[in-house]
C-alpha cells in the first residue's frame, strides 16, 4: 500500500471519536455550563481544557487534507472552495439573526468587510475565515518552501500572535508594542485569526500525516505511543499551570493562545492516531462534527426561546441544565439534517436527475428504407 492509499484509506477510531468530543468542547465555550457550580472550575474547563478543540480541527485538516492538495493542486482549490462555499452559506443562514440584533449598525463598510474577511459575521465563524486564510498561506508555503522553514515560520507567527491573546497587559501601557497590536485589531478583532494562530496546528498536522505515512508496517520517526502519553501528561500540567497563571495575573485580552497548547497538540493527535476502540462515527453521518460547530448556535437561541414561552428558567438559569439541553439539541437537530441531507443526495436527487435528463434527451427520427 502506497503512503497516498494508506492516508486515504486507514481509519482512526481515536480521531474520529475525538471530533464528537471537540464539537462538544466548542458548546462548552459558548454557554459556560460550569458557572452555576464554580466559575473557577469552569474557566479551566471551558478557556483551558476545551481550547484544545480548534486547534484539533485545524490539524484534522493538515493532516488529511494538505497531503492530497500538495500532490494535485485542483484538489487545493477544490477545498478552498468548498470551505468558501460552507461560509457563504453560514453568512446568509445567520444574517436574520445579525439583523435582528443589530450586529451591524454602525459597523460601516469596513467594519463589515472586517467582519467577512477576518472576525466571522457571527461570534463562531472566524474559524471559517482562519481557515481560509492559514490553509492558503501554509499550502502555499509548502509548495515553494522545506518543511521546516513553513514549521518554523508558522511557529514564530504564532509567538508574535501571543502578546494580542492571552499575554496582552505585559505588553505595558502605551508603548510601541502595544500600539502596535492595537492597530492589528484594527484589522483584526482578535490574533486569534488564520494569519497567527491557524497555520502553526496546521503544519503540525502536516507533520504528522507525513511521519505516519510510510509503506512498511512500522512508520519511524514518530513518538512512541507511551512517550505520547508522558508528552501529553506533561504539557497538561503546564497548560492548567500557565492558563490559571495568567487568569490570576488578569493579562489576558482573550484566551485562545497559550505556549503549551502547541506541543500538547501534537503529543494529544500522536494518542488519537495510535488508538484503538471503536469508532464512534462510523454508525453517524461525516458531516455531523462540522454540523454540530455551525449550527449551535442557533439551537441556543431555540433552547433560550423556550424557556422564555414555556417559563422553564432551569433552562437558562441553571447553567448544567442550559448546557445540556443545547448539546443535546444541538446533536440531534444536527444529525437529523445531514441524515435528510444524505437521503436527498442519494435518492433524490439522483432520481431527479435522471428524469430531468428523460425529459430533455432529443428524440430518435423513424428511419425510412
Amino acid at each position: 500500500m502506497t503512503a497516498k492509499t494508506q492516508t486515504q484509506k486507514h481509519i482512526y477510531p481515536g480521531v474520529n471519536s475525538f471530533k464528537l468530543l471537540a464539537a462538544l468542547f466548542v458548546i462548552m465555550i459558548h454557554t459556560s455550563p460550569l458557572t452555576s457550580v464554580s466559575p473557577e472550575a469552569d474557566f479551566v474547563l471551558t478557556r483551558i481544557i476545551a481550547r484544545t478543540a480548534v486547534p484539533f480541527f485545524f490539524m484534522v485538516t493538515g493532516f488529511f487534507v494538505l497531503p492530497n492538495t500538495l500532490a494535485d493542486t485542483r484538489r487545493g482549490l477544490r477545498y478552498l472552495k468548498r470551505i468558501g462555499l460552507i461560509y457563504l452559506a453560514s453568512m446568509v443562514l445567520y444574517l436574520p439573526v445579525n439583523l435582528y440584533a443589530g450586529h451591524f449598525q454602525g459597523a460601516g463598510f469596513g467594519g463589515i468587510l472586517k467582519m467577512i474577511l477576518v472576525d466571522g459575521t457571527f461570534y463562531h465563524l472566524w474559524y471559517l475565515p482562519a481557515l481560509l486564510l492559514g490553509f492558503a498561506l501554509v499550502w502555499t508555503g509548502l509548495k515553494f518552501l522545506p518543511l521546516k522553514a513553513v514549521l518554523s515560520i508558522s511557529v514564530v507567527l504564532y509567538l508574535a500572535g501571543l502578546p494580542g491573546d492571552s499575554y496582552y497587559d505585559f505588553l505595558g501601557e502605551s508603548t510601541v508594542l502595544q500600539t502596535i497590536y492595537n492597530g492589528i485589531f484594527h484589522v483584526s478583532s482578535y490574533t486569534r485569526n488564520g494569519l497567527f494562530y491557524a497555520p502553526v496546528f496546521l503544519v503540525l498536522g502536516y507533520v504528522l500525516s507525513r511521519q505516519y505515512r510510510s509503506s512498511s508496517d512500522t512508520p519511524a520517526h514518530r513518538p512512541s505511543f507511551s512517550m505520547a502519553l508522558a508528552g501529553f501528561g506533561v504539557c497538561s500540567a503546564l497548560l492548567l499551570a500557565e492558563g490559571i497563571t495568567l487568569k490570576i495575573l488578569d493579562v489576558q485580552r482573550h484566551d485562545s493562545m497559550y505556549l503549551a497548547l502547541v506541543p500538547l497538540m501534537y503529543f494529544l493527535f500522536c494518542i488519537l492516531l495510535d488508538a484503538n476502540g471503536p469508532d464512534l462515527l462510523k454508525h453517524l453521518p461525516g458531516d455531523l462534527p462540522l454540523l454540530v460547530y455551525l449550527l449551535h448556535p442557533l439551537f441556543l437561541i431555540l433552547v433560550r426561546g423556550f424557556a422564555g414561552v414555556t417559563g422553564l428558567t432551569v433552562f437558562t438559569e441553571n447553567s448544567v441544565v442550559h448546557f445540556l439541553a443545547v448539546a443535546a439539541a444541538s446533536f440531534a437537530g444536527s444529525w437529523i439534517l445531514a441524515t435528510l441531507w444524505t437521503l436527498i443526495k442519494t435518492h433524490f436527487l439522483p432520481e431527479l436527475s435522471a428524469r430531468f435528463a428523460g425529459r430533455h434527451r432529443p428524440k430518435q427520427k423513424n428511419k425510412t428504407c
